[in-house]
């Protein structure tokens, strides 16, 4: 059988191709029956060639990680000029009954009109893991600090998880520093030792904005200038963050459709949708139209020399009710 099992949090991917890997060999794996190949370093020929290979017992699993190919975003890979996609093709089309080949690949999104993905679709199975619920998260992360001997108290998990968010590496990474630096988790320690990400910042700032709190914008962008942020960087973030207001406020106010629907067209978690839908009372999909566009002249003068960015960007924030409304 041929597999592609991706999605965005890798340690739920990985934690799917393992129990996928554990049914098909049961007694365990070793180097007669396992392989292991990063298809950034190896050729599809190559890959193609070891699926070919009969087994020295019943089955032989073949895991795939990266398959950058099959990805929606084209990547530059040096290994690429050496691909011979045709001999892939090949044995999708005519597999190896006794070889299991799982493709392993960490996105959100795949490419669904490449060729070899069709053929696994075809052929095979594709698997796509969902990222967990705020809820399933919080619940979960609550017995993995009891594993590891720390207690954490309700307000500290639930500022962990508004730093972290649904991405369950960061909150695995800033867990496992938790419960490295004390067994009694509080809110101060969430503070002291987990840093808000930038993504969220530029959420906060968005969110600020719309609710017509600029001081509150101005504050925590002011803040992140002392923590060395470019500015350059944020105004991409921040176009990024009101596009995807944009596109929501269009689906959801003129498009009538419903949360639910609009996570899984847009492939974003339901309760990020929840919050940004709160906020389109605020604000039209006209106006966030106008924001967007102010933002990429923004971005175009600062790239252009024409105006410094801490001071253009500081500028807009300042002028934000202005913008919207698109009065000079």
């Amino acid at each position: 059988m041929i597999y592609l099992v991706y999605g965005e949090q890798f340690p739920l991917v990985s934690k799917r191709v393992k129990k996928l890997i554990t049914s098909i060999l049961p007694d365990g794996i070793d180097e007669f029956n396992y392989v292991r190949f990063n298809a950034k370093e190896v050729t599809v020929q190559e890959i193609a060639y070891e699926c070919s290979l009969l087994p020295f017992g019943d089955r032989k699993v073949i895991r795939v990680d990266n398959p950058y190919f099959l990805g929606s975003i084209k990547e530059r890979i040096s290994i690429e000029k050496d691909q011979e996609y045709k001999e892939l093709v090949k044995y999708i089309e005519n597999p190896n009954d006794m070889v299991d080949i799982i493709f392993v690949l960490e996105s959100k999104s795949v490419n669904k009109k490449n060729e070899i993905y069709k053929l696994i679709e075809k052929h095979g199975k594709v698997l796509f893991e969902e990222g967990l619920s705020l809820d399933t998260l919080s619940q979960t992360g609550r017995i993995y600090f009891q594993r590891k001997g720390v207690d954490i108290s309700e307000e500290a998990l639930k500022l962990l998880l508004e730093r972290t968010g649904d991405n369950v590496s960061l909150f695995i990474q800033e867990a496992d520093k938790l419960a490295l630096y004390k067994k009694t988790i509080g809110v101060d320690e969430v503070h002291e030792m987990v840093p808000i990400p930038l993504e969220q910042n530029a959420f906060i700032i968005c969110d600020s904005l719309i609710t017509n709190q600029i001081n509150k914008a101005i504050k925590t962008y002011r803040d992140l200038l002392i923590l060395k942020e470019e500015p350059v960087r944020l105004v991409a973030l921040l176009a990024t963050q009101f596009r995807l207001y944009a596109q929501i406020s269009y689906l959801y106010s003129i498009e009538k459709n419903n949360q639910e629907d609009i996570a899984t067209l847009l492939k974003i978690h339901p309760y990020r949708v929840k919050l940004m839908c709160r906020n389109l009372v605020r604000i039209s999909y006209f106006q966030l139209l106008n924001v967007i566009e102010n933002l990429y002249q923004l971005d175009s003068k600062i790239k252009s020399m024409e105006i410094d960015p801490i001071i253009g960007l500081e500028l807009f924030l300042v002028n934000f009710n202005n913008v919207r409304e698109k009065k000079d």
